[in-house]
């Protein structure tokens, strides 16, 4: 099958991937250390993801938004650019496993205590697997038939609790100057702005690539302030005494939604739109994998790949944290200088590449 990519699909994919896993833990990672300025705290990661993107396309730009493996191969080299290739696949894999605990985490907790977390685990790695299995443009239409959906339900459920909202809990702003605000920026500028560099191994299969940047940025933008917007209001309606304390703000301000009686449960929205973007980021990282193992083996399917590579991810979600507390400590002290590395090794490779005029013919 000939998979091809549209900007919207690429738009579609990068919203869902941003806000994805990011929806429901963002308002506490940032106002654990920013307090009531949280906000401001994202709104800068968002600023800071930019700046670092817009460098990354400059650099892709040069070997015309080739696939991220391919790049990596002409930049480098074959063998240089092959081990290079497999730290972006274990990136890859490894982020999977986190976001598939993550998802186990919340619904240990707050969904169904009594189940066992290897049922979650197990039923959304086999749905991203069989996704993956026919391919990208499967994932991009779904996602683009359930994103807007997701929006609209996102939408209406801040619009049920906006006249909570207490403007006196963002003040005073910077009481406690800006540094609080950069440390709670820096939680969030790996996770996820930096990880979006996995969605460039997708550049390949784009039907126009002059258009990648504007969809790119734009649907980074757009996602980020979502993302901003959703701490503004968990602050301005908990407060950040209580938004730092739990996991998941999100979910819990959606609890207090009761409209005469009709409406109740309405946090359950908010699960389902969380669940969906969890979907969507591990297919993607699954698919991103997949693609590597293709380009590193030269094989003309990446499918062999896909059952090694699930089981791998449900061996490593289950034993890279004990629990749920040094899990959130891991992510929000060590997320975003890990993928910080990664970034600097794919940008300063690419600007080798085009220091040694290596750039000039490009794999697609």
């Amino acid at each position: 099958m000939n998979h091809k990519l549209t900007e919207a699909q690429l738009f579609l994919l990068n919203i869902s991937f941003v806000t994805g896993s990011s929806i429901l833990m963002a308002p506490g990672l940032t106002a654990a250390y920013a307090r009531n300025d949280a906000w401001l705290s994202m709104l800068f990661a968002l600023g800071a993801g930019l700046l670092l993107n817009v460098i990354f396309l400059i650099c892709l730009k040069q070997f015309h938004y080739a696939s991220i493996f391919s790049v990596m191969e002409q930049a480098a080299g074959r063998y240089a650019g092959t081990a290079i290739n497999i730290v972006i696949i274990f990136y890859s894999l490894h982020l999977a496993a986190y976001v598939v605990r993550n998802l186990s985490n919340f619904m240990t907790t707050s969904i169904s205590p009594e189940a066992s977390s290897f049922t979650f685990q197990a039923a959304i790695i086999l749905i991203s697997l069989y996704s993956v299995y026919y391919g990208p443009n499967n994932l991009a239409r779904v996602n683009q038939f359930y994103t807007p959906i997701v929006m609209v339900l996102l939408f209406v459920s801040f619009i049920l609790v906006i006249n909570q909202f207490d403007f006196s809990n963002l003040k005073p702003v910077l009481y406690r100057g800006i540094k609080p605000v950069w440390s709670g920026a820096y939680t969030t500028i790996g996770f996820p702005f930096l990880e979006m560099l996995l969605l460039f191994s997708l550049t390949g299969y784009m039907s126009k690539k002059k258009n990648i940047p504007a969809a790119y940025l734009f649907s980074l933008f757009t996602g980020g302030i979502i993302l901003v917007l959703i701490v503004l209001f968990s602050i301005g309606i908990q407060g950040y005494d209580l938004v730092q304390r739990q996991t998941y703000s999100t979910f819990e301000l959606m609890r207090d939604i009761d409209i005469i009686d009709l409406l109740e449960r309405v946090e359950v929205l908010i699960g389902i739109a969380w669940i969906f973007g969890i979907f969507v980021k591990i297919t993607i990282c699954f698919l991103c994998a997949m693609l590597g193992f293709q380009s590193i083996s030269r094989h003309s399917t990446y499918r062999p790949f896909l059952l090694p590579a699930g089981v791998f991810v449900f061996v490593l979600s289950n034993g890279i944290h004990e629990n749920i507390i040094s899990f959130s400590d891991f992510v929000s002290t060590y997320w975003t200088i890990w993928w910080f590395a990664l970034y600097l090794l794919i940008t300063l490779t690419m600007i080798v590449g085009i220091l040694f005029k290596r750039h000039t013919k490009t794999l697609n």
